[in-house]
């Protein structure tokens, strides 16, 4: 902005300790400050715009029995960036699916915790992949940690159950015999044992916690009615030695008085009893599920399947190869029926998910099903193909 100075003649002198400066562009800046100020206003808006497109909406781990952790990511970014760095969960990171919105597989390049997304226009992206670097083990313990910037759901293996919890979860239910915990942000561990139940010491000790944790709901002024029934209950059936029924509806009796604490209030950070309230996680790994099934059912998600490569390939008959081999396992049959669905081709992956089976496992049973002679294993985009094969053929198409 240029300014004009007049200075006055002296005969048009002000008064004295006056002094008369004239600037010609003033309205002109008028106009243009207010122009200014919304432009810094829209910077900022964008930046935490920006900011809010790049936080995941979606956190879920699945533990499998053998300390592998199935993460699903999904976040939303900004389709205008050409790509997009993701934050992993553990240093090494298998059978890693990327994906938009649409289903489209991304390319991505896995860079030390960290893995760069090819966006291609995407404004989501969902990310699958497994790690063995979330579960360790000392003794018969077994302990999942992790620090997560959001809200995250953890699926704990089925006939666990928890011993310590280092944050008070958000949530907890059953979901197919699995306990479901949802927790806050923030670092958290979880400590879990592969428990035995139905056995007159696992009832007694069950009914104990139960009763120790509707103590302490109570003590906090609140009421528990559908608790104390559900406690009566396991002490009647505990009456009648039906351990295990006992001990079923009172893990049930733990998880309502739960529910009931939730309704009012937690219970103190700072309690004596607030171990307790750690404890009764426990419980509810061997509730019933089946008050729960719909919603295991409104929480499932699509499987994320990798676009096949392109072949002609004619999978053999499912009912030829089960007549050649008559000797297979049910599982192994099962596995079978499954590829032949799908057209005789699947993913190693896609095996684990439909099965929810830990990855070693799975791959037992592949290998098992390749010396058989009925499937052959490919390297594709750093994943296996498992391909059903014509019983006696070379493996070629």
């Amino acid at each position: 902005m240029n300014q004009e100075v007049e200075v006055l003649p002296a005969q048009e002198a002000l008064p004295e300790g006056m002094l008369f400066v004239r600037i010609t562009c003033i309205l002109t800046a008028m106009v243009r400050a207010p122009i200014v100020a919304v432009c810094f206003f829209l910077l900022a808006v964008s930046s935490f715009v920006q900011y809010a497109l790049s936080s995941p909406k979606v956190l879920d781990f699945t533990i499998y029995a053998d300390g592998t952790t199935h993460v699903f990511y999904q976040t939303d970014v900004d389709p205008q960036s050409p790509d997009f760095t993701l934050n992993l969960y553990g240093k090494s990171v298998d059978s890693l699916v990327v994906e938009d919105e649409n289903g489209t597989l991304l390319s991505s390049k896995v860079d030390n915790n960290s893995v760069v997304i090819e966006t291609l226009g995407a404004s989501t992206i969902k990310a699958d992949y497994d790690t063995s670097d979330l579960v360790s083990k000392s003794g018969k313990t077994w302990t999942f940690h992790v620090d997560s910037a959001v809200d995250y759901s953890v699926q704990l293996p089925k006939n666990t159950v928890i011993v310590g919890m280092s944050i008070t979860p958000l949530n907890m239910q059953i979901v197919d015999d699995q306990s479901l915990i949802s927790l806050p942000s923030g670092s958290a561990d979880i400590s879990y044992l592969f428990g035995v139940l139905g056995t007159s010491q696992t009832a007694t000790s069950a009914i104990e916690k139960a009763q120790d944790i509707i103590n302490t709901v109570n003590s906090q002024g609140i009421k528990t009615p559908m608790a104390i029934a559900k406690l009566k209950e396991a002490n009647s059936a505990f009456n009648q030695g039906k351990y295990s029924d006992a001990e079923a509806l009172a893990n049930t009796a733990k998880n309502l008085a739960v529910q009931e604490n939730q309704t009012a209030y937690s219970l103190p950070k700072n309690s004596p009893d607030n171990t307790i309230s750690i404890l009764i996680a426990g419980g509810v790994a061997a509730a019933s599920a089946t008050a729960f099934l719909i919603i295991k059912k409104a929480r499932t998600r699509p499987v994320i399947v990798a676009e096949l490569p392109k072949s002609n390939y004619l999978p053999p008959d499912k009912e030829t190869i089960f007549k050649l081999k008559p000797e297979l396992r049910q599982e192994d049959k099962e596995i079978v029926t499954f590829i032949s669905e799908k057209g005789g081709r699947v993913y190693e992956s896609e095996l684990r998910k439909k099965f929810l089976l830990p990855r070693t496992t799975t791959w037992r049973a592949v290998k098992r099903l390749e010396r058989e002679g009925i499937v052959e294993i490919e390297k594709v985009d750093q994943q296996n193909l498992i391909r059903l094969r014509k019983i006696g053929e070379e493996g070629q198409e």
